[in-house]
């Protein structure tokens, strides 16, 4: 079901697919029956209990009828047959109920009994009616009755059905004394017999099959929980109706931060950064079913945040449809995902951003068209480095890149954006601003620049020269030819510089 739910390809959480069946073998098979055998008894001594209430219940009626509304019946012995029988069922209905409360005697045999004595009080009912009324009633009611009420194994149930019929069939012929009617009778009877045995084995073969079925589920959600407990990674199995959280690891827990106490009042809205994303997610795994490799930044705790991979798929668990949540820690892989972006991006002499980066960026932006924001580009290249590196070799010469590099960075703002365009030229990007702010921060960069070639015993001055070129969304132009203004207008002032200043140089020490 899931290809991966760890750092190995683990196929161990397929609720679809178990093979955790019902024991193989004549000896588990036994076993299976033994235990299906002792929970038909218990269920059906529960219905005799149900059964004996109604009996005892409804015996002040049967005792209207054979004292007082049968007592000028001019027929003594279906009077008092009738009274017997109906005395009967209640001794036997109240010894049950001694039975059942005093929790003594074995239930198969109580059961068998009852349903034993209970067919022989329909036959001696129904042999009696025929004395007066001609009916068989009684008796195929109670065939019927305890096919459906007490199915109880259907050899079990066999001999005394043949046993009771029998006995029934050898007292109808002993009574009626018409051909014709004997016969339709025995008929009636041996078929209703017939159905009535046939009703008792669906019953219980329905009824086995039933307990067999929840068996398997039994066995199959037992060991979907220990396989779920023992995955080395974390776990949370959810309801898809409300989000209630059925099962969750001891890893999934460790790794959430949460205590187990309290995760029976809690749902998954943790897992999520908002109610939009999971919206999102649920719309996927409707399409998709499953959804893999969903990377997320996750907030633990409030000093804690971590990267998961999550794994989500649509599952059956108990005959309700469930959401099984995966998750792998790469947090240590996004971080050194993001150092190796950083160095990617990053200036290794300068740590500012890098030509690569700076002009991705810059066309990033030019793409927006006329929703780009309005910048303007600086372009600015350090004075005298070639005469620092003649005369004083590259190591002083990179000190003086990082030195007005550092120096400018400390003036721009948060939004602005500088990076080194290479060598000794770098770019800075000023956004919604105008050309007297930018023209402000440069001043207070040379000022800087000043202050540090006041202080700082150098080798050199700290200098440069700049251009600027104004971009607006409306203007129809490249990169490369705002580079190319920037740079020309770089030059002029490079020219002025270059004419008012020889050698910003001074000898060591």
């Amino acid at each position: 079901m899931l290809n991966y739910w760890g750092q190995t390809d683990q196929r161990v959480i397929d609720m679809r697919v178990f093979r955790t069946n019902l024991p193989n073998g004549n000896g588990q098979n036994s076993t299976s029956m033994s235990e299906f055998t002792q929970y038909n008894y218990n269920v059906l001594f529960e219905r005799l209990k149900l059964v004996s209430y109604m009996l005892i219940f409804t015996y002040p009626a049967f005792f209207v009828v054979d004292f007082f509304l049968l007592k000028n019946l001019n027929h003594p012995t279906y009077k008092w047959v009738l009274a017997a029988v109906h005395i009967t069922g209640l001794v036997i209905s109240l010894l049950f109920m001694f039975i059942y409360r005093t929790k003594k005697g074995s239930k198969s045999f109580v059961v068998n009994c009852y349903i034993l004595l209970y067919l022989l009080l329909g036959a001696v009912s129904s042999i009696n009616s025929q004395l007066f009324t001609g009916n068989i009633y009684v008796y195929l009611i109670i065939l019927f009755g305890v096919a459906v009420v007490i199915p109880i194994q259907p050899r079990k149930l066999l001999i005394p059905i043949i046993g009771i019929h029998g006995f029934f069939v050898t007292g109808l012929i002993l009574i009626e004394q018409n051909d014709f009617s004997l016969l339709i009778k025995l008929i009636n009877s041996t078929g209703t017999a017939v159905i009535s045995f046939m009703i008792a084995v669906i019953f219980y073969t329905f009824r086995k099959n039933d307990f067999s079925n929840k068996m398997k589920l039994s066995r199959n959600e037992e060991s979907f929980r220990r396989l779920f407990h023992l995955n080395p990674n974390p776990l949370i199995l959810t309801k898809l109706s409300n989000d209630e959280i059925l099962l969750m690891n001891h890893q999934a827990i460790a790794y959430y931060q949460l205590e187990e106490k309290d995760i029976a009042q809690m749902n998954t809205s943790f897992l999520y950064n908002n109610p939009e994303e999971k919206a999102d997610i649920l719309s996927r795994l409707e399409e998709q079913k499953v959804l893999k490799n969903y990377v997320t930044a996750q907030q633990i705790s409030p000093n804690l945040r971590k990267w998961s991979m999550l794994h989500f798929e649509l599952v059956d668990y108990l005959d309700e449809s469930c959401l099984l949540i995966g998750t792998t820690d790469i947090t240590a892989m996004k971080e050194k995902e993001v150092e190796l972006s950083k160095h990617a991006s990053l200036d290794a002499l300068t740590g500012v951003m890098n030509r690569r980066s700076g002009i991705e960026l810059l066309r990033k932006h030019l793409s927006l068209g006329t929703h780009a924001q309005q910048f303007i580009l600086m372009f600015i290249d350090i004075n005298n480095l070639k005469k620092v590196n003649d005369r004083y070799g590259h190591s002083i010469g990179d000190d003086l890149i990082k030195t007005c590099c550092a120096t400018m960075n400390q003036h721009i703002d948060l939004n602005d954006c500088l990076f080194r365009f290479g060598g000794d030229e770098f770019i800075i990007v000023f956004f919604n601003k105008q050309m007297e702010d930018v023209e402000l921060v440069w001043d207070n960069i040379r000022m800087e620049f000043q202050s540090i070639n006041e202080i700082n015993q150098k080798p050199y001055k700290l200098s440069a020269s700049y251009g600027c070129y104004h971009y607006k969304s409306d203007t129809p132009i490249t990169l490369e030819e705002i580079f190319e203004l920037a740079d020309q207008d770089m030059y002029k002032n490079k020219h002025i510089y270059k004419t008012k200043h020889t050698d910003q140089l001074t000898p060591l020490g």
